[in-house]
């Protein structure tokens, strides 16, 4: 049997797109299985796909594409097809009518599957007509306008099926709008055994994920956490996604002085592995037609705390059990649940193993089997092809990925490098650094695919990417010899080794790289992550750090806090160093404080680096001296599993009054002509090194 899925666009991410390849993996096992993407966006799509599966882009809208069709003269036209409320109309035109319609009449597919309104409409007109039609409901009937139901009612009455989440939508369906000759049932989406091992509820972090979007009410949540802050300082929550909304909580995360315990980590994928760094997973939407992330945390392990909204959560989690169901809209109850499971670890123990037991219903087998008990229902791969159509000739325009492995920093520090899959001869893992200099290092794949690269392996500081030699094609014995140089360094091509593709990354024993430390040796950390595309490690090599904790910004002044580790030693008070960068090089000395046996404390007044503005945009790096006539050393946050740390972790920035001479008289001067005086914005953040770096920037005039 074929089974077609039509889907807004396979390349992003979000919940529709890993329940639509969840379900289409597995049944790509027994069943022939495409994807028709309406729009391409990207080069790679953000989840990896199964090879199984074909995918069929139709438009393809990526900017740097020589085929670019956002210009097409049809493209400009809108869809005579799709419904005028669907929200995304307008990125229909009569170009995708054209192309979905052009598809589907060549196709020979058993089942059609339209993942949303718009789409729906277009199963309706144009699958075969020897298809079954199915639509799918990945919201509920009462989020969609009343404009959007009356011009949906007739194509899901084309349809044979129109299945919901939750059988309370699907409830709601049947009475508001009856359907005489389309079923309406319910099946969960699914979520697969997670990649990496569960969590082990040891941490202080409360994970979220989700789109920042405003049914998401992400503000309560951080409203909510603000609470749990002040009792419970110690822990932290990250919010996974992104979204129109993420400005708009950066400055409420800002003004509630949470920068330090509230991050926004932008898009993760797997989220597996996000799931399993926390304690507790957390959800605060005013309404779900599922909820996608609720289970994927429990697979993980994770009690959940969600808003008792409508549908999902109240069929996923029984409250109290694996979970606490709390109002919607109602941070109190918010940080109380949370706080329960904060303060009571043998009940979050208890949740936590409920929810791993009882998330195990929405496993793509079943579910996928509920989907091929209501394809055979309909008589789906039973009705005789119309004369004169033929199979549709797609194909994969995918290449092949790289090998594919799983990666995972453990808890002493190592890095383990798993092969999936058959592997031919005896690869070695070749890990290469972009300086030329530096050798390659190389660590064997035993008989099981398993290479490990040990805490004390000496990588030097600095990206390495990692590579496999020989390729898998190759059955060639191992050689003796050393590997040739790395594909990014070879002056003959012949000798490029393929990178390694990460199905999964898990960091979690990056996270706890600080307690590995010892007094008096040098401070080593590897974190694996994956960038462009392939595993890459992160390597920091210092004989002494300073690594930085909270950061407090008032209005006029900066407070750095951390802890000296490595071969320096501590004596006396520590003095902040800021050395600023460039032709107009100075340096500042701020006197600050030792707490306990290895913490520090100092303050930067953020008029004296204002007072000595040398350019438009100063640079300064901060320093500590530990003791006097001690060797610099340098601030900044490497010991846990963010590797770039700019965009999640910011600061909020103070504007002051640019320092002038006669300064004072120059403000009357400018109040009576009207004009607001000069002003400048002063700024920490982390480097690409993530080193602490002060700004101090000439703030434009309105």
């Amino acid at each position: 049997m074929k089974v077609s899925f039509l889907i807004h666009t396979i390349y992003g991410i979000g919940g529709t797109i890993r329940t639509t390849l969840n379900l289409a993996e597995e049944l790509a096992g027994r069943h022939e299985v495409e994807i028709v993407s309406v729009f391409r966006h990207r080069d790679e799509p953000l989840f990896a796909i199964d090879p199984r599966i074909t995918v069929v882009p139709l438009v393809d809208t990526r900017p740097s594409s020589p085929g670019d069709e956002t210009k097409h003269p049809l493209a400009l036209e809108p869809s005579e097809c799709v419904p005028a409320h669907e929200a995304r109309f307008a990125e229909y035109s009569v170009l995708t009518d054209r192309r979905v319609r052009e598809h589907y009449a060549r196709s020979d597919a058993d089942v059609v599957i339209g993942t949303r309104p718009g789409l729906v409409a277009y199963v309706a007109r144009f699958a075969p007509a020897r298809a079954v039609l199915i639509g799918q409901e990945h919201m509920t009937h009462h989020h969609h306008s009343p404009g959007l139901r009356a011009e949906l009612r007739p194509h899901l009455a084309a349809l044979d099926a129109f299945v919901t989440v939750s059988e309370g939508d699907a409830a709601v369906w049947r009475e508001w709008m009856p359907l005489p000759g389309t079923r309406v049932p319910a099946i969960p989406n699914s979520v697969p055994e997670p990649v990496v091992p569960v969590s082990d509820l040891g941490g202080t972090t409360v994970v979220a994920a989700g789109r920042l979007a405003a049914e998401k009410q992400y503000d309560v949540l951080i409203e909510a956490f603000a609470e749990v802050v002040a009792v419970r300082p110690q822990w932290t929550l990250r919010i996974c996604g992104w979204g129109r909304q993420k400005d708009r909580l950066r400055r409420r995360i800002d003004e509630l002085g949470l920068y330090n315990h509230v991050h926004l980590m932008g898009p993760r994928s797997p989220i597996e592995t996000e799931w399993a760094k926390g304690a507790i997973a957390v959800s605060t939407s005013r309404h779900e037609s599922f909820g996608m992330t609720l289970v994927e945390a429990m697979r993980c392990g994770l009690p959940v705390v969600s808003t008792d909204c409508d549908y999902g959560p109240r069929e996923i989690v029984a409250d109290g059990v694996d979970g606490l169901l709390v109002p919607v809209g109602d941070r109190g109850a918010v940080a109380a649940a949370l706080l329960r499971l904060i303060d009571d670890e043998p009940l979050r123990r208890r949740m936590g193993a409920a929810a791993r037991s009882h998330a195990a219903r929405f496993d793509p087998g079943p579910v996928a089997k509920r989907y091929e008990e209501l394809f055979a229902a309909l008589g789906a791969g039973t009705r005789p092809y119309l004369q004169g159509t033929a199979p549709a000739e797609t194909g994969n325009d995918r290449p092949a990925p790289g090998p594919l492995v799983d990666c995972a920093a453990e808890q002493d520090g190592a890095v383990t490098v798993t092969l999936l899959g058959e592997c031919t001869g005896r690869p070695v893992l070749v890990c290469c650094h972009p300086d030329a200099a530096v050798p390659d290092r190389v660590f064997p794949f035993d008989a099981a695919g398993r290479a490990v690269i040990p805490a004390g392996s000496g990588l030097a500081e600095g990206v390495w990417t990692c590579h496999i030699d020989p390729p898998p094609s190759c059955t060639a014995p191992p050689s003796v010899d050393p590997p040739p140089p790395c594909a990014a360094r070879a002056q003959d091509g012949a000798a490029a080794r393929p990178r390694l593709v990460a199905r999964a990354v898990d960091q979690r024993g990056a996270m706890r790289a600080a307690e590995r430390v010892r007094p008096g040796e040098p401070v080593r950390t590897l974190v694996p992550y994956v960038r462009h595309g392939g595993l890459t490690l992160r390597s920091w090599v210092r004989p002494a750090h300073a690594e930085s904790g909270a950061i407090t910004v008032g209005s006029r002044r900066i407070t750095v806090s951390g802890r000296l580790l490595g071969q320096a030693r501590p004596a006396g008070d520590p003095v902040l160093l800021l050395r600023r960068r460039g032709a107009h090089a100075g340096e500042l000395e701020f006197p600050g404080a030792r707490v306990g046996a290895d913490g520090f404390r100092c303050t930067i007044p953020l008029a004296a680096p204002v007072a000595v503005q040398a350019s438009a945009h100063d640079v300064w790096d901060l320093w500590l001296r530990p003791a006097p006539g001690a060797a610099p050393v340098r601030i900044g946050r490497v010991l846990d599993d963010v590797v770039e740390k700019g965009g999640i972790f910011p600061y909020p920035a103070v504007d002051l009054l640019k320092k002038r001479p006669l300064a004072r008289v120059r403000a009357v001067v400018d109040g009576l002509r009207l004009r607001a005086p000069e002003r400048v914005t002063v700024k920490m953040f982390f480097s690409a090194g993530n080193e602490l770096v002060l700004n101090v920037v000439d703030k434009a005039m309105k």
